[in-house]
């Protein structure tokens, strides 16, 4: 992880979607259009709410996703207000990170996650963007929109877990699980073997008919240029 160049981003961005409050309202997201100079395939406002029993949770909230990396982007973060958690690195080190801390950019093939910090003393609002647009499988916000609201309505018991739809989604934009980070003498097999694994479900899902999107968490307009571009 390394300081990255501040942005300004202004409060009066243009929304492209939300604000989507998930995770029983303990974590709420925005999609930003991208300023040209970020030159990103998507930016994120999140908030983690303080007050919030599952942000006491840190680590174990389960919006906080297990640690991964990304194959061909970058993705920098800067925290607003409040507190945010990482976990990140082979030797999977904690931080907690403050506005003080300016951007910092989490570079490709570099282990992370995010969390939230139990003992916030306020909302945490922090910016995290996919950069750059110029890959064959970016990191889009119907990406994450449909991963995290899944997910939010896996754990609040709306909808059971489909392992095949997981794979499906990550594979879809180049992301990877990272198992025993800590194992050294394990090298690249610590996401190979992930990754292999994530590919072969993947395989299945789409031989079953799943696509990389789900219709129920993606706007009709965004669904319809989806289907239109497969047919093509």
């Amino acid at each position: 992880m390394a300081p990255a160049p501040q942005v300004d981003i202004p409060r009066n961005t243009k929304v492209i979607a939300g604000p989507i409050h998930m995770y029983d309202g303990s974590f709420i997201v925005e999609f930003l259009e991208p300023p040209p100079e970020l030159h990103a395939t998507v930016l994120m406002r999140s908030t983690y709410k303080y007050d919030h029993p599952l942000n006491q949770k840190g680590k174990s909230h389960p919006q906080s996703p297990p640690l991964h990396i990304h194959f061909d982007q970058s993705e920098t973060f800067c925290v607003v207000s409040g507190k945010v958690g990482t976990t990140h690195g082979w030797e999977a080190r904690d931080r907690v990170w403050t506005k003080e801390d300016g951007a910092c950019e989490v570079g490709p093939w570099f282990p992370h996650n995010f969390w939230p910090c139990p003992n916030a003393e306020e909302d945490t609002v922090f910016l995290v963007w996919a950069h750059p647009d110029q890959v064959s499988s970016p990191m889009d916000w119907l990406f994450f929109q449909n991963l995290l609201w899944f997910i939010s309505d896996v754990s609040e018991g709306k909808t059971k877990l489909d392992i095949l739809q997981i794979m499906l989604l990550q594979h879809a934009s180049a992301t990877a699980l990272v198992m025993f980070p800590r194992a050294w003498f394990l090298g690249p097999l610590r996401w190979w073997i992930p990754w292999k694994f994530q590919g072969a479900l993947a395989m299945v899902g789409q031989w079953l008919g799943y696509r990389s999107l789900m219709e129920k968490y993606t706007p009709k307009e965004e669904w319809a240029k989806y289907i239109r571009a497969k047919k093509e």
